[in-house]
């Protein structure tokens, strides 16, 4: 396997991580992630680098703080190792 490969590889696994997050928060959604998960106060510090769109308020989740954040975060870390490993399998 070269160089080429690897990375490609690896690319691949990028975008499938983020489309495995992408679809968990779509099915999870905003209610869901504010009492599932802890997100950091914007009230703090908002400035212009923190600004998000509605891609980034969809991928943004924060830390797990109930059980069903902890169920929902272990899903996505094994669907995203599960993928990547099929992406290096093949």
């Amino acid at each position: 396997m070269g160089d080429a490969e690897i990375v490609r590889r690896v690319f691949f696994s990028l975008v499938s991580a983020m489309c495995i997050v992408f679809i968990a928060g779509i099915l999870i959604g905003p209610r869901n992630k504010q009492k599932w998960f802890k997100l950091r106060d914007m009230s703090k510090g908002f400035w212009f680098f923190n600004r998000r769109g509605i891609l980034g308020e969809t991928l943004r989740f924060g830390w797990p703080k109930t059980q069903e954040g902890f169920k929902a975060a272990g899903a996505m870390i094994a669907m995203i190792a599960l993928t990547t490993y099929i992406i290096f399998l093949i």
